[in-house]
């Protein structure tokens, strides 16, 4: 797991911090990220061990600008080669796992950023930074997790409105949404993860998996709507290739 390039993950006991590893981009979402982020999160469900806790951060200051725009230049998201439910599987393991997984939202997290944000099981966010999903302006839908998820997260209206009209949300309107657990200023962010991480790992393991595996229980099963979102991307993407071509 060390010769990982865009995206860090590091053990300090029960706690472990994915970081996605590529601040001069601002942590924009690239191929090679996804397969290493699926890459971990087979290991890390194939032994868990005594992990209990997940944070997830992006370096640089930032959490994540989402896709890397590279990819339609490229030509590598029309070309039909990818695996769309491999990369969804790469978010996807962030909930599923028997770890309790924390995202801290620093700046921003756009498009697929916060997508890889709604996978986990909290939310945190620093004043003055925004979220959304801006995928309809480039032709194509939030299939990695956006539209499976926040319709359950923040309702269907709210969740349809933010995905069609792709609108930025604050943190304090993020919060009132439900789309984030807290909203904290930016110095203290450190300090309140750490103040968390004690909290979490000071609870039984087995009951901290317990509860998880509860409360995802009671959730309404995302895998139909992931297997749509599949589906109409994939209409997306053939639309935009005949454009291209035309």
């Amino acid at each position: 797991m060390s010769n990982y390039e865009h995206i860090r993950f590091t053990r300090r006991g029960a706690v472990g911090e994915l970081m996605l590893h590529r601040p001069e981009k601002r942590n924009a979402q690239t191929f090679q990220m996804w397969n290493e982020l699926g890459h971990l999160g087979q290991h890390l469900l194939a032994n868990p061990d005594d992990l209990a806790v997940i944070v997830v951060r992006g370096s640089g200051g930032c959490f994540s600008s989402g896709l890397d725009t590279s990819v339609f230049t490229s030509g590598e998201l029309t070309a039909g080669a990818f695996d769309g439910a491999a990369i969804q599987r790469a978010f996807a393991w962030l909930r599923h796992g028997s770890f309790i997984s924390v995202a801290a939202i620093e700046k921003f997290a756009i498009g697929a950023g916060l997508e890889l944000a709604l996978w986990c099981d909290l939310r945190l966010i620093t004043e003055g930074s925004f979220v959304s999903l801006p995928e309809v302006e480039y032709g194509i839908i939030p299939d990695l997790g956006g539209c499976a998820l926040l319709p359950d997260i923040c309702g269907y209206a709210v969740a349809i409105e933010l995905i069609t009209t792709a609108r930025r949300v604050d943190a304090v309107e993020a919060l009132q949404l439900n789309i984030v657990n807290e909203v904290v200023k930016t110095e203290e962010l450190d300090g309140r993860m750490e103040t968390l991480m004690t909290q979490l790992t000071k609870r039984s393991l087995t009951a901290l998996r317990g509860a998880k595996r509860a409360c995802l229980a009671a959730l309404v099963d995302s895998r139909e709507s992931l297997r749509v979102s599949q589906e109409e991307v994939t209409k997306c993407l053939n639309s935009l290739k005949k454009l291209h071509q035309s």
